[in-house]
């Protein structure tokens, strides 16, 4: 909640503040986040994100010719120059966006960190480079997951920032998708299995997130989400036959994550349903209409309809959500986290 100047006037003027209470306060947002404009955020999180891809697969691909000793002491250098700065920015100087954004970097480095010393020690098999982290399934990443989440752990438990949990769950993807070949013995992953593994993991993430949203007063649970649904939709989409019962369910299901989208009141659900119903009308009239002149018209149609779709969802969602919420069972709708309740 934002307070305007005229508010703490007001509340001088009632007693409520004493006007040393009132010049203290000043001087603290002043020097703190109260306030942040949205640039300054947009400033705060571009240059983190640049720094985090500096320090992931770019470092490597750039610095490899300098050795592997040189990139230890490269991402070393990354790890507690910036966790330092992120400290003493977090809680010296209160600026817990700037100094929580900082803290992520070390968790970003972490795997090439690990890497790096594990190339060194003669640990990686000749074939295996860093970049590959990034693009190929295999149990040996296992190792630079496991060290990077429990750095994430100890970072995100000494200053409880979000984005933390950006990193988290995208080394848990990683982890859950490297984690197969180990526990099947093989290096070579059917593709039903993986799509199996993801599923379950995406289902696994999104039930944290909801556990988040109910409990946590910060929103921990969007990342989560975001990677519950990536995971989730595309472990479906991977298991996609092109049977017509199959794409029955597929289409039901993505509709019934609109849905969820209005009960929990987050968008991240609209979205991944949304373009699941457009797969899933556009594969029902590639398989009728594929062979007709008319297929690119039904196809502009369904476009058409989406946007008039949109268009009346944005003049009327709170009437609509309004509806859809009013005719769940009051036990449902106590289930409802209290962020989405109140907005």
């Amino acid at each position: 909640m934002k307070y305007t100047d005229g508010q703490l006037q007001e509340a001088l003027k009632q007693g409520i503040f004493t006007e040393e209470q009132v010049k203290a306060f000043r001087i603290l947002a002043e020097g703190s986040e109260v306030g942040a404009s949205g640039l300054q955020k947009v400033l705060y999180y571009g240059g983190a994100l640049l720094i985090i891809s500096a320090v992931t697969w770019l470092m490597y691909r750039q610095w490899s010719r300098f050795g592997d000793y040189a990139i230890t002491v490269f991402s070393a250098f990354y790890f507690v120059v910036f966790g330092s700065a992120g400290l003493y920015l977090y809680f010296r100087k209160k600026l817990t966006t700037a100094g929580g954004l900082l803290l992520s970097i070390p968790i970003a480095v972490m795997p090439l960190f690990v890497f790096s010393i594990l190339a060194v020690s003669g640990f990686w098999p000749k074939g295996y480079e860093y970049h590959d982290y990034y693009v190929w399934i295999k149990g040996r990443w296992l190792i630079l997951e496991l060290s990077t989440l429990i750095v994430a752990a100890v970072v995100f438990w000494t200053a409880r920032f979000p984005f933390h949990v950006f990193l988290i769950s995208g080394t848990l993807w990683f982890f859950s998708m490297d984690i197969v070949p180990v526990l099947s013995g093989q290096n070579s992953i059917t593709w039903e299995a993986r799509s199996v593994v993801s599923i379950l993991f995406g289902i696994v993430m999104m039930k944290i997130g909801y556990l988040c949203d109910l409990k946590c007063k910060k929103d921990y649970a969007f990342w989560l989400y975001f990677f519950g649904l990536l995971s989730f939709c595309g472990g479906l989409s991977m298991r996609h036959s092109g049977r017509l019962e199959h794409v029955l369910i597929y289409g039901l299901i993505h509709a019934l994550l609109v849905l969820a989208g209005v009960f929990l009141a987050r968008n991240v659900f609209l979205v991944f349903g949304t373009i699941g119903l457009a797969f899933f009308l556009g594969k029902l009239a590639y398989d009728f209409f594929r062979r007709s002149a008319m297929f690119p018209v039904f196809l502009t149609l369904i476009g058409v309809c989406f946007i008039a779709l949109g268009i009346f969802f944005q003049k009327n969602r709170k009437k609509l959500e309004q509806g859809i919420l009013e005719k769940l069972p009051k036990g449902l709708r106590d289930l409802r986290p209290a962020r989405a309740k109140n907005l």
